[in-house]
């Protein structure tokens, strides 16, 4: 896979999306890019993190269905995350609070039930590397009071515009990972940064970062795919550089009878759960344009 691959925004339905961009502007800090009638996208000056498509009335799918479980907006400093913290707390929302040795995370849910990680990365010196050379993970609760006495933690700020999407967690159903794996790995030809079992793995281009995690926690025999009137996950974004980087993609997906589609605006295709993927080329990937049609 080409190295440079990086993750553009998660498209999802909601319910109301009025109500959703309050959440997000109002208490989540991200900024609205584009706004058209039952559509939005939002994020940080100049980059896209999550584009919002109103389903009315849409609720929430079955807990084994394949999807999203969560995405996770990047901070570059503990301070941004200690705000964005704060925020909820303030709003009174829930939040959960989890020390990863790999990075610090606050998990929260959107008014869909969409879950949302922001999270820090903590320096690399810190980790720990477990017998098959990979970062050993964790998910040690966070006191709050100790977060919250992080230096800047009371100043008021949205996300910086630095925030990147870190990763896409993915909900998968196929018992111990055999079937997504041999998608992610042996034919997109990312890489395992991460595992915990036959029940998660991590994969990405480079430098030990999983863009992708997957899991089966929730169902790891199958489970019932997510309805059209559910608040669901339509497409993960990701950002290839070049044509032929796409090219070499499709080619790989037809030899291996692999259903997708290639236009002019870039690739579709889905993991062996249904989970939908989009590749696009990262500058033709303008985060702030016009949104376009929906893909689902």
């Amino acid at each position: 896979m080409d190295p440079t691959l990086t993750l553009g925004p998660v498209t999802l339905t909601v319910a109301d999306v009025e109500r959703s961009v309050r959440y997000y502007t109002q208490v989540a800090g991200f900024r609205l890019l584009d706004r058209q009638p039952q559509r939005a996208r939002l994020g940080v000056e100049g980059w896209a993190l999550v584009e919002l498509y109103e389903a009315a009335g849409a609720v929430a799918p079955p807990q084994s269905s394949p999807g999203l479980s969560h995405f996770a907006p990047l901070v570059p400093t503990r301070a941004d995350l200690a705000r964005f913290t704060q925020r909820h707390v303030d709003a009174g929302l829930d939040i959960d609070l989890r020390d990863h040795f790999v990075s610090q995370s606050c998990y929260v849910a959107d008014p869909d039930g969409h879950t949302l990680e922001a999270t820090w990365t903590t320096p690399r010196e810190q980790w720990q590397w477990s017998e098959d050379n990979l970062p050993v993970l964790a998910y040690t609760p966070i006191a709050v009071e100790d977060l919250l006495a992080e230096p800047g933690a009371s100043t008021s700020a949205p996300l910086p515009a630095e925030t990147r999407m870190g990763h896409v967690q993915l909900k998968v159903t196929d018992a111990g990972l055999t079937s997504t794996t041999r998608f992610y790995c042996d034919l997109l030809g990312l890489q395992v940064y991460a595992r915990i079992g036959d029940g998660f793995v991590g994969v990405g281009a480079h430098d030990y970062r999983s863009l992708l995690v997957c899991t089966n926690w929730y169902s790891p025999n199958g489970g019932t795919p997510a309805g059209p009137d559910t608040a669901r996950l339509t497409s993960v974004d990701l950002l290839l550089s070049t044509p032929e980087a796409i090219q070499e993609l499709a080619e790989r997906l037809a030899a291996a009878g692999h259903p997708y589609q290639h236009t002019d605006s870039g690739l579709t295709t889905n993991d062996p759960s249904g989970n939908p993927l989009r590749f696009s080329i990262l500058d033709a990937a303008q985060p702030t344009a016009k949104l376009g049609t929906p893909t689902f």
